[in-house]
């Protein structure tokens, strides 16, 4: 089983045209944050999978409850807070890209303490941590702990998902993001993370460093211009997919359910997954998450893909 660490909240949606002075004005809202998306990817390829997080029990938190259940994604790890839910407000460019506003302190998911994350992981294989609850705190340091304790002993995954509006001091986040890339065995990151990270550094050498901390794999996604992969025999380069973008909200999560579902079905496969990381394996893995990516694209928020979905796009 997949357990999915991080936040669960609201993308709110702003009309695409609107009068900035009118006293009205159109929203739309889906159930969202990166860490839920991966967890409902991940149902969606049909793995079995569980979030680990704080909802709120109002009225928005019953309704994140209630989608997470519909999608089959377990919810007896949850924390109910009486606390508020995270609303995260999307604007988007002409290409579809999306920017955030986050209005979530004191919110349910940045409230986890060690005894909320102190459960029974029986079964589970992999811990994905990922986006904003690795640096809100007290949430991030239960999460760390949890990390702590079962580094080596599961699979672990990052994606770090730089929120500077939620926590703008770039220390904080190099910092956490240190701590945990030994603790790690998959990192997914993006362009667009290492240089609000490190702007004066390639993205080749800060991965070629983590390499050499304990990570046996690492995606680096580039938005349209599609991805690469670093084991330690071995690096690709994956071609992006031409498609008609509608917009790119959940992309990365999409490419992120589908490299931790590549991940774990080499671990059952073979005695040691990591030696099979070569150029030809690497390759499969980012091009299937690449056009993964690419289905949720070319439609409307974050709706990522079944397994048939992705199947039939390969073919």
């Amino acid at each position: 089983m997949f357990v999915v660490c991080g936040e669960a909240l609201f993308d709110v949606f702003t009309a695409e045209v609107v009068d900035q002075a009118a006293f009205e004005v159109p929203l739309s809202a889906r159930v969202g944050g990166s860490p839920l998306n991966v967890a409902v990817g991940l149902a969606r390829l049909g793995c079995p999978v569980a979030m680990l997080t704080g909802l709120s029990t109002d009225f928005l938190g019953e309704r994140l409850m209630a989608s997470l259940q519909s999608e089959g994604v377990k919810t007896h790890l949850i924390a109910r807070k009486p606390a508020p839910t995270t609303l995260g407000f999307v604007q988007q460019d002409a290409a579809g890209v999306p920017s955030y506003a986050f209005y979530g302190n004191g919110a349910a998911d940045r409230l986890l303490t060690l005894d909320d994350v102190n459960v029974d992981l029986e079964g589970t294989a992999v811990i994905h941590f990922g986006s904003y609850s690795i640096v809100a705190q007290p949430t991030a340091d239960s999460y760390f702990a949890l990390a702590q304790q079962h580094s080596g002993k599961r699979l672990l995954s990052l994606d770090p998902n730089v929120r500077l509006n939620v926590e703008p001091r770039l220390d904080v986040w190099r910092n956490r993001i240190a701590e945990l890339i030994p603790l790690c065995d998959v990192v997914k990151v993006s362009d667009e993370d290492l240089h609000s990270l490190y702007p004066d550094q390639p993205p080749e050498i800060i991965i070629e460093e983590w390499l050499k901390q304990g990570p046996q794999l690492i995606a680096l996604t580039r938005g349209g211009n599609g991805a690469s992969l670093w084991s330690h025999q071995a690096r690709v380069d994956v071609a992006g997919l031409k498609v008609k973008v509608i917009d790119t909200v959940g992309a990365g999560d999409t490419f992120q359910a589908s490299l931790l579902d590549a991940v774990l079905n080499l671990k059952n496969s073979t005695a040691v997954w990591s030696e099979q990381l070569n150029n030809e394996t690497l390759f499969k893995i980012g091009h299937t998450a690449a056009v993964a990516a690419a289905i949720t694209c070319s439609r409307r928020g974050a709706n990522l893909p079944t397994r048939a979905e992705v199947e039939a796009a390969l073919q």
